[in-house]
C-alpha cells in the first residue's frame, strides 16, 4: 500500500493512569472507526520511548480531501462513549493534517523519529534516507483543513497546537532511529511502534 499525499500527524501525552485505557481504546475502537473512512489508508500507534507517556498517532490518506469528508466529521461531532472518556485525557496534543512534500520509501517501520520544526527550518531529508530506513516523510502543516469546530475537539479541553512543518522518519529498529537521531537531529523524538491498521485490514 502506497502512503498518500496527506497526513494526520498527532503528538499526545497520556498520563500512565490512563495509558492502558487509551490504548484499548485506540487499538479496538479508534483505528477502525478512522481508518475506515474514505480515502484514509492506513492508521497507526507509536509510543516515546524516552517519554513513554508520549504518542505518536499517524495517519495515511491519499490526499488532504479525506480530512475533510462529511464521513469524517459525522463521526467527530458524534464521538462513542469510550472516545467522550478519553479525549479529557489528552495533554499537550499537537494535532495538524499535512501535505507530503517530499517522500523516500513506503510504509512503516518498527521505529519512528519525529522533528518538528519551523516552516523556515532546513531538515535533513536526504541524511536520513539510508539502508536503515523504511521512509522517510517532509510534511508540511495544511492549517485549515481538518479543524471544523466538533464536539471531539471541545471534549480535548484545550486548543490544538499546530505543526508548521515535520520530518517523520521510519525504521527498522529503536536502536537505529536513536542512532539517527543523535547524528542528525538531536531534538527529534523517537518513538517504537505499538499497532497499525490499512485499509485492506478492515475488509470482510
Amino acid at each position: 500500500m502506497r502512503g498518500g499525499k496527506a497526513v494526520l500527524a498527532i503528538w499526545v501525552d497520556i498520563e500512565p493512569a490512563d495509558d492502558a485505557f487509551f490504548e484499548h481504546w485506540h487499538s479496538r475502537e479508534h483505528l477502525g472507526e478512522r481508518v475506515s473512512c474514505p480515502g484514509w489508508l492506513r492508521g497507526s500507534r507509536f509510543k516515546g520511548v524516552t517519554r513513554p507517556g508520549r504518542y505518536l498517532l499517524f495517519y495515511d490518506a491519499g490526499n488532504a480531501q479525506a480530512f475533510e469528508s462529511e464521513t469524517y466529521y459525522a463521526r467527530l461531532r458524534a464521538p462513542s462513549e469510550m472516545s467522550r472518556a478519553i479525549f479529557p485525557k489528552f495533554r499537550n496534543t499537537s494535532r495538524t493534517v499535512c501535505a507530503v512534500e517530499q517522500r523516500w520509501g513506503e510504509g512503516i517501520g518498527a521505529a519512528v523519529l519525529t522533528l518538528r520544526m519551523k516552516g523556515s527550518n532546513v531538515a535533513p531529508f536526504d541524511r536520513l534516507a539510508s539502508p536503515e530506513t523504511a521512509r522517510v516523510d517532509l510534511l508540511t502543516g495544511r492549517a485549515n483543513v481538518g479543524q471544523a469546530h466538533t464536539a471531539e475537539k471541545d471534549l480535548r479541553g484545550k486548543p490544538d497546537l499546530q505543526i508548521e512543518r515535520a520530518l517523520v522518519a521510519f525504521f527498522w529498529s529503536v536502536e537505529a532511529a536513536q542512532a539517527a537521531r543523535d547524528r542528525h537531529a538531536p531534538e527529534g523524538e523517537v518513538f517504537a511502534l505499538r499497532h497499525t491498521v490499512s485499509k485492506s485490514d478492515l475488509v470482510g
